[in-house]
């Protein structure tokens, strides 16, 4: 009898004291680990994120960068480290292609996306003298003209070339996909002549449009977007093509639901200060407004779609 009551007791004080530790949180720094290089947009976020994220939550918040493999290398550190919020790694859409192709041995149940801060949308550019006037255009060309363009954007396998195949879909049309290293290389080769056009992210393109060289067609967002309301999406282009490029944050799986609800409190005051939507303007982002269950549905459906896009382009057996 004594010895279940002492049994009981403990088991009582250690939830207890799980419960009071999740309260107090953060007693300590908060690491935040961005798997991409100083500089890099993932990196420029995380660091605003955490200067502004230390003042709400009254702790430090350095960033480390570990990059490597997509991500892996930073999602393999993280998985060694105790699931208490302590330790929070960046996370982008590119994840889900990571992921879909294996790369890692992680899936979507190995983390909780806490929130996905920003989002732009990928979009089709030709130079200001083409005949193409818009993806009506575009795309009853390629029909008739089965690879009669060249085209190209940032990466094999990736967001953009997701895109292009989404679009193919829906147009029923031919083209071969051009990769080029960066955003910013697929709007040079375009420009030089080198494409016919590019899949990008208009932010990547901001030079080239503001000064008349490109022309959008159209853009990849739901309705039309705050930075480009000029341009016409795909959606009312008759392709149902609706997808962005999102930059977040997550923690390991097991976290404490009172850590993960303190660190998304701390998140939405940062969102809420002009400080950051100051940000958010002058770097062309928009937010992807999901809650935390919304985003982990959002994440698991990347998976599985991005895995067919790679299974339909011999990515993937």
């Amino acid at each position: 009898m004594r010895l279940t009551t002492l049994v009981l007791t403990a088991s009582a004080l250690a939830v207890t004291s799980g419960i009071a530790t999740a309260q107090e949180f953060p007693e300590k720094d908060i690491r935040f680990v961005a798997w991409s290089a100083a500089g890099s947009p993932l990196d420029t976020m995380m660091r605003q994120l955490g200067r502004q994220l230390s003042e709400e939550l009254g702790v430090e918040v350095p960033v480390e960068n570990r990059t490597g493999g997509s991500g892996a290398v930073a999602m393999s550190y993280v998985m060694t480290q105790p699931a208490d919020g302590y330790t929070v790694l960046s996370t982008t859409a590119s994840m889900t292609f990571t992921m879909a192709k294996g790369d890692v041995p992680f899936t979507p149940d190995n983390f909780t996306v806490l929130r996905a801060l920003q989002a732009e949308p990928s979009a089709v550019a030709v130079r200001a003298d083409s005949e193409l006037q818009d993806m009506g255009d575009f795309v009853e060309y390629l029909q008739e003209n089965p690879n009669g363009m060249s085209i190209g954007g940032y990466a094999s396998a990736g967001f953009h070339q997701f895109v292009f195949y989404r679009l193919q879909q829906e147009g029923e049309f031919e083209a071969s996909w051009v990769p080029f290293d960066g955003g910013n290389e697929a709007a040079l080769a375009l420009l030089g002549g080198h494409i016919d056009a590019a899949v990008l992210t208009p932010s990547s393109a901001t030079a080239q449009l503001e000064s008349g060289e490109f022309r959008l067609l159209g853009i990849s967002t739901d309705e039309r977007d705050e930075y480009f309301p000029d341009t016409p999406t795909f959606k009312e282009q008759g392709l149902d093509v609706v997808e962005s490029i999102w930059r977040g944050v997550m923690v390991k799986e097991g976290t404490p639901d009172e850590v993960i609800d303190r660190l998304i409190e701390g998140i939405a005051a940062v969102e809420k200060s002009e400080e950051w939507q100051e940000f958010m303007q002058n770097n062309m982002q928009s937010r992807l407004d999901l809650d935390l269950e919304e985003m982990q549905e959002q994440v698991r459906a990347e998976v599985e779609s991005r895995r067919t896009f790679l299974k339909d382009n011999g990515y993937l057996d």
